[in-house]
Protein backbone atom coordinates (compact mmCIF):
# COMPACT_ATOMS: atom_id res chain seq x y z
CA UNK A 1 0.00 0.00 0.00
CA UNK A 2 2.87 2.11 1.06
CA UNK A 3 4.80 1.59 -2.15
CA UNK A 4 1.19 2.23 -4.19
CA UNK A 5 1.22 6.21 -2.49
CA UNK A 6 4.66 6.64 -3.30
CA UNK A 7 4.29 5.22 -6.50
CA UNK A 8 1.33 7.80 -7.21
CA UNK A 9 2.59 10.53 -5.74
CA UNK A 10 5.71 9.96 -7.86
CA UNK A 11 3.38 10.05 -11.38
CA UNK A 12 1.79 13.20 -10.12
CA UNK A 13 4.76 15.29 -9.25
CA UNK A 14 6.16 13.95 -12.89
CA UNK A 15 2.30 15.23 -14.29
CA UNK A 16 2.87 18.76 -12.76
CA UNK A 17 6.28 19.06 -13.87
CA UNK A 18 5.16 18.35 -17.54
CA UNK A 19 2.87 20.62 -17.04
CA UNK A 20 4.28 23.40 -15.66
CA UNK A 21 6.95 23.38 -18.24
CA UNK A 22 5.33 23.24 -21.41
CA UNK A 23 6.56 26.30 -23.91
CA UNK A 24 5.90 27.64 -26.75
CA UNK A 25 7.49 29.53 -29.80
CA UNK A 26 6.18 33.27 -30.61
CA UNK A 27 7.25 34.03 -34.32
CA UNK A 28 7.22 37.84 -35.44
CA UNK A 29 7.78 38.99 -38.93
CA UNK A 30 7.61 42.97 -39.41
CA UNK A 31 7.35 44.79 -42.72
CA UNK A 32 8.30 48.26 -42.72
CA UNK A 33 7.29 50.53 -45.89
CA UNK A 34 10.27 52.65 -47.16
CA UNK A 35 8.52 54.12 -50.35
CA UNK A 36 6.86 56.81 -48.13
CA UNK A 37 8.12 59.49 -46.16
CA UNK A 38 7.27 59.66 -42.53
CA UNK A 39 5.68 56.30 -42.36
CA UNK A 40 4.93 54.78 -39.14
CA UNK A 41 8.09 53.07 -37.34
CA UNK A 42 7.70 50.16 -35.23
CA UNK A 43 8.65 50.70 -31.51
CA UNK A 44 10.95 48.08 -29.94
CA UNK A 45 8.56 48.09 -26.34
CA UNK A 46 5.79 47.16 -28.28
CA UNK A 47 7.52 44.43 -30.17
CA UNK A 48 9.28 42.63 -27.37
CA UNK A 49 5.98 42.54 -25.72
CA UNK A 50 4.52 40.55 -27.93
CA UNK A 51 6.82 37.74 -26.52
CA UNK A 52 5.56 37.73 -23.27
CA UNK A 53 8.73 36.45 -21.85
CA UNK A 54 7.38 38.02 -18.15
CA UNK A 55 5.05 35.12 -18.05
CA UNK A 56 7.04 32.45 -18.88
CA UNK A 57 11.12 33.24 -19.95
CA UNK A 58 11.31 29.52 -21.06
CA UNK A 59 9.26 30.51 -24.44
CA UNK A 60 10.87 30.46 -27.50
CA UNK A 61 10.74 33.41 -30.12
CA UNK A 62 11.60 34.39 -33.82
CA UNK A 63 11.60 37.89 -35.01
CA UNK A 64 12.13 38.45 -38.87
CA UNK A 65 12.28 42.09 -40.30
CA UNK A 66 12.06 43.34 -44.13
CA UNK A 67 11.55 46.25 -45.71
CA UNK A 68 8.72 46.64 -48.07
CA UNK A 69 10.46 49.32 -50.93
CA UNK A 70 9.94 49.45 -54.93
CA UNK A 71 11.07 45.55 -55.69
CA UNK A 72 9.20 42.55 -54.52
CA UNK A 73 12.61 40.58 -52.97
CA UNK A 74 14.39 42.58 -50.12
CA UNK A 75 16.69 41.68 -47.74
CA UNK A 76 15.71 39.68 -44.49
CA UNK A 77 17.02 40.20 -40.90
CA UNK A 78 16.32 37.36 -38.27
CA UNK A 79 17.38 36.46 -35.10
CA UNK A 80 15.95 33.83 -32.58
CA UNK A 81 15.88 32.14 -28.90
CA UNK A 82 15.41 28.17 -28.55
CA UNK A 83 12.18 27.43 -26.33
CA UNK A 84 13.75 25.24 -23.12
CA UNK A 85 13.30 23.56 -20.29
CA UNK A 86 13.35 24.99 -17.16
CA UNK A 87 14.55 22.03 -15.08
CA UNK A 88 17.20 21.36 -17.55
CA UNK A 89 18.46 24.95 -17.91
CA UNK A 90 20.15 27.79 -15.81
CA UNK A 91 18.12 30.33 -14.69
CA UNK A 92 20.81 33.45 -14.84
CA UNK A 93 22.21 32.05 -18.26
CA UNK A 94 18.46 31.93 -19.33
CA UNK A 95 18.07 35.73 -18.57
CA UNK A 96 21.18 36.33 -20.35
CA UNK A 97 20.06 34.66 -23.46
CA UNK A 98 16.85 36.50 -23.27
CA UNK A 99 18.22 40.16 -23.12
CA UNK A 100 20.69 38.81 -26.23
CA UNK A 101 17.57 38.06 -28.03
CA UNK A 102 15.89 41.48 -27.25
CA UNK A 103 19.19 43.14 -27.93
CA UNK A 104 19.70 41.98 -31.75
CA UNK A 105 15.76 42.61 -32.07
CA UNK A 106 16.48 46.13 -30.95
CA UNK A 107 19.96 46.64 -33.20
CA UNK A 108 17.84 45.37 -36.14
CA UNK A 109 15.24 48.04 -35.44
CA UNK A 110 17.43 50.90 -34.81
CA UNK A 111 19.66 49.67 -37.91
CA UNK A 112 16.56 49.66 -39.98
CA UNK A 113 15.35 53.64 -39.17
CA UNK A 114 18.58 54.48 -40.80
CA UNK A 115 17.28 53.78 -44.43
CA UNK A 116 16.11 56.67 -46.31
CA UNK A 117 12.04 56.79 -46.93
CA UNK A 118 10.57 57.62 -49.89
CA UNK A 119 10.79 55.83 -53.49
CA UNK A 120 9.08 56.00 -57.01
CA UNK A 121 7.49 52.54 -56.51
CA UNK A 122 6.40 50.47 -53.81
CA UNK A 123 5.55 46.33 -54.23
CA UNK A 124 2.97 45.88 -51.05
CA UNK A 125 1.40 42.63 -51.69
CA UNK A 126 4.39 39.93 -53.20
CA UNK A 127 6.67 40.69 -49.96
CA UNK A 128 3.01 40.51 -47.53
CA UNK A 129 2.01 37.01 -49.60
CA UNK A 130 5.61 36.29 -49.01
CA UNK A 131 5.15 36.13 -45.50
CA UNK A 132 1.96 35.09 -44.68
CA UNK A 133 3.36 31.54 -46.68
CA UNK A 134 6.38 31.41 -44.83
CA UNK A 135 4.27 31.84 -41.48
CA UNK A 136 1.34 29.26 -42.96
CA UNK A 137 4.34 26.63 -42.88
CA UNK A 138 5.66 27.68 -39.73
CA UNK A 139 5.15 25.31 -36.46
CA UNK A 140 5.39 27.96 -34.24
CA UNK A 141 2.40 28.45 -31.63
CA UNK A 142 1.97 31.86 -32.19
CA UNK A 143 2.57 33.65 -35.38
CA UNK A 144 1.95 37.34 -36.46
CA UNK A 145 3.02 39.58 -39.05
CA UNK A 146 2.66 43.29 -38.87
CA UNK A 147 2.64 45.85 -41.14
CA UNK A 148 3.97 49.01 -41.45
CA UNK A 149 2.46 50.69 -44.55
CA UNK A 150 -0.05 52.90 -46.49
CA UNK A 151 -0.87 49.68 -48.67
CA UNK A 152 -0.68 51.70 -51.32
CA UNK A 153 0.55 49.33 -54.47
CA UNK A 154 2.74 51.03 -56.73
CA UNK A 155 4.24 48.52 -59.70
CA UNK A 156 3.63 47.95 -63.85
CA UNK A 157 1.19 45.65 -63.10
CA UNK A 158 -1.09 47.51 -60.39
CA UNK A 159 -1.24 50.40 -58.93
CA UNK A 160 -3.32 52.21 -56.85
CA UNK A 161 -2.36 55.92 -58.09
CA UNK A 162 -4.31 54.88 -61.37
CA UNK A 163 -7.83 55.63 -60.94
CA UNK A 164 -8.93 52.62 -62.74
CA UNK A 165 -6.70 50.38 -60.18
CA UNK A 166 -7.89 52.05 -57.47
CA UNK A 167 -11.69 51.50 -58.43
CA UNK A 168 -10.90 48.14 -58.35
CA UNK A 169 -11.43 47.84 -55.07
CA UNK A 170 -14.74 48.74 -54.43
CA UNK A 171 -16.39 48.16 -58.04
CA UNK A 172 -14.66 44.69 -58.35
CA UNK A 173 -12.63 43.33 -55.13
CA UNK A 174 -13.00 40.09 -56.62
CA UNK A 175 -11.11 40.67 -59.53
CA UNK A 176 -8.18 42.67 -58.22
CA UNK A 177 -7.59 39.67 -55.63
CA UNK A 178 -7.62 37.98 -59.02
CA UNK A 179 -4.83 40.12 -60.03
CA UNK A 180 -3.09 39.50 -56.97
CA UNK A 181 -3.26 36.03 -56.76
CA UNK A 182 -1.84 35.49 -59.90
CA UNK A 183 0.95 37.17 -58.49
CA UNK A 184 1.48 34.84 -55.88
CA UNK A 185 -1.43 32.85 -54.37
CA UNK A 186 -1.86 33.04 -50.24
CA UNK A 187 -2.24 29.53 -48.23
CA UNK A 188 -4.63 28.71 -45.47
CA UNK A 189 -3.80 31.84 -42.93
CA UNK A 190 -5.42 30.02 -39.90
CA UNK A 191 -4.28 31.08 -36.30
CA UNK A 192 -1.90 33.65 -37.95
CA UNK A 193 -2.48 36.97 -36.45
CA UNK A 194 -2.20 40.25 -39.08
CA UNK A 195 -1.45 43.69 -37.92
CA UNK A 196 -1.83 46.66 -40.39
CA UNK A 197 -0.32 49.90 -38.97
CA UNK A 198 -0.68 53.13 -40.40
CA UNK A 199 -1.26 57.02 -39.42
CA UNK A 200 -2.75 58.95 -41.87
CA UNK A 201 -1.47 62.09 -42.61
CA UNK A 202 -4.81 64.40 -44.11
CA UNK A 203 -8.64 62.95 -44.92
CA UNK A 204 -7.44 61.71 -48.50
CA UNK A 205 -4.73 59.03 -47.60
CA UNK A 206 -7.54 58.41 -44.04
CA UNK A 207 -9.90 57.61 -47.02
CA UNK A 208 -7.88 55.48 -49.39
CA UNK A 209 -6.21 53.66 -46.24
CA UNK A 210 -9.57 52.50 -45.28
CA UNK A 211 -10.37 50.99 -48.64
CA UNK A 212 -7.10 49.66 -48.89
CA UNK A 213 -6.60 47.97 -45.75
CA UNK A 214 -10.70 46.68 -45.72
CA UNK A 215 -9.74 44.86 -49.31
CA UNK A 216 -6.75 43.10 -47.32
CA UNK A 217 -9.00 42.61 -44.13
CA UNK A 218 -11.58 40.10 -46.14
CA UNK A 219 -9.39 38.77 -48.13
CA UNK A 220 -6.81 37.69 -45.18
CA UNK A 221 -9.84 36.83 -43.32
CA UNK A 222 -11.41 34.82 -46.04
CA UNK A 223 -7.88 33.12 -46.02
CA UNK A 224 -8.29 32.16 -42.25
CA UNK A 225 -6.14 35.07 -40.33
CA UNK A 226 -7.44 37.15 -37.85
CA UNK A 227 -6.78 40.90 -39.13
CA UNK A 228 -6.33 44.07 -37.16
CA UNK A 229 -6.00 47.47 -38.31
CA UNK A 230 -5.07 50.46 -35.84
CA UNK A 231 -2.75 53.19 -35.93
CA UNK A 232 -0.28 51.43 -33.59
CA UNK A 233 0.11 48.30 -32.03
CA UNK A 234 -2.68 47.93 -29.07
CA UNK A 235 -2.89 45.11 -26.76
Amino acid sequence: MKTTVILLLSIVILISACISTQTNITEVVVLRDITEKNMVQPQTDDILKLYDFNSNNWNGGIFRFSNISQVSLNQTEQTNINSTNQWLSNKFQREDEIKHFQKNITEIIVKAEQVDNGKDNSSIYLPIAKELNLLSQSKSEKRILIVYSDLMENTDELSFYRKNDFALLKTNPELLQKKFEKLSEIDSLSGIQVWFIYQPSDLVSDKQFNIISEFYRKLLESKGAKVSISANLNF
